[in-house]
This record gives C-alpha cells, sequence and structure tokens, in this order.
C-alpha cells in the first residue's frame, strides 16, 4: 500500500482510540455519578427511617398507625376534633397537632405561620362544637391548604425535573455505548 493510505488508517485509529477513550471515561462518570446518587439516597432514606422521618408520601412501615394518621391529617387532610371526645381529649389532641407540627417544620418553613395559625385557632376553640369551630377556622385552614398544596406541586415538580434530567443522562449513556461499540467492532475490523 502507498504511504498515504497508510498514514489515513494510521490517523484513523489514533482518532478512534482517542475516541474510545473519550467514551468509557465519560461512561465511567456517568456510572459513578448514577452509584453515588444512589448511595446517597439510599443512605438519607436509612436515616430518616431510622428516626421514624415518614416524610409527606408517609412510606414509613415502622411508625405507629396512630402518628400515621395525625400525620396524614396535617400533610394531606385537614386536621379536626372530634366532638365524641371528652374536653380533656379534645385539648390533648390539639396539642398533639400542634407539637408534632411544630416539631417537623423548622422556623423558615414556609407553611409554619399559616399551620400554626389554623392549629391555634383549634386549641383555642376546642371547647366548641364541631359545625361552630369550623366557621371560626376556616379562613386560616384554607391559607394553610393552599400552603400544602404549593409544597406538594413544587416537590412534584421538582421530582418530575430529577427524572427528566436522569432519563437525558441515561439516554446519552446509551447513545455513547452503542457508538463505543461500533467504534470496538471497526476497529477489530
Amino acid at each position: 500500500m502507498p504511504p498515504a493510505v497508510l498514514d489515513v488508517a494510521g490517523r484513523y485509529e489514533e482518532h478512534t482510540k482517542k475516541e474510545i477513550s473519550f467514551i468509557e471515561t465519560e461512561l465511567k462518570d456517568w456510572f459513578l455519578q448514577r452509584r453515588f446518587s444512589m448511595e446517597r439516597n439510599l443512605a438519607l432514606k436509612k436515616s430518616l427511617d431510622d428516626n421514624n422521618f415518614t416524610g409527606l408520601s408517609m412510606a414509613n412501615a415502622s411508625t405507629p398507625d396512630a402518628q400515621k394518621v395525625m400525620w396524614s391529617d396535617l400533610v394531606q387532610g385537614k386536621p379536626e376534633i372530634e366532638d365524641s371526645l371528652s374536653s380533656n381529649a379534645k385539648l390533648m389532641k390539639a396539642e398533639m397537632y400542634t407539637k408534632m407540627f411544630k416539631d417537623s417544620t423548622d422556623l423558615d418553613h414556609v407553611c409554619r405561620i399559616p399551620g400554626s395559625g389554623y392549629l391555634r385557632c383549634l386549641q383555642e376553640n376546642f371547647k366548641e362544637k364541631s359545625q361552630a369551630r369550623q366557621m371560626k377556622c376556616l379562613p386560616t385552614f384554607e391559607t394553610f391548604d393552599a400552603c400544602r398544596k404549593g409544597i406538594m406541586q413544587q416537590q412534584a415538580q421538582a421530582l418530575e425535573n430529577s427524572l427528566i434530567k436522569q432519563d437525558i443522562a441515561d439516554r446519552r449513556a446509551k447513545a455513547l455505548f452503542e457508538r463505543r461499540s461500533i467504534l470496538l467492532d471497526t476497529k477489530s475490523n
């Protein structure tokens, strides 16, 4: 073969080696990033489970049922005091809601003020009948409910964005792997 053909073949082979090396580096980075994210998320979940945190989804099986019900009321439902309870039980339930809420939100939490306002209204009006209490506390509950829904929507959007980013990275890794396979096939031929 003439030297020019060998020179072109040599340059192509050198380019192929560099491209394979680049692709392998990118694939290693992708794999390590995914692995690190997985291990970090599992460690966070274990830590939260160990400390009896349940999160908005209430996915912690070790949380007592009574706390799950109260947490569900705070996160999704409507914290309410039943008329069938005694006065002491009504006050105790209102205090339990308030303590659980304050323990689970920090001072900077956007729903801390509206939630505390509603729970304070429940606590101050625990002796009232349910209907009268609802009328007095309805405005504060609506504000609290709007705040909760806003947070849930933000989290759903953040989850969707994370899944989109992960899907893009996975598709890119798949394309790189396929390109690597093609380059290795051409190199071996």
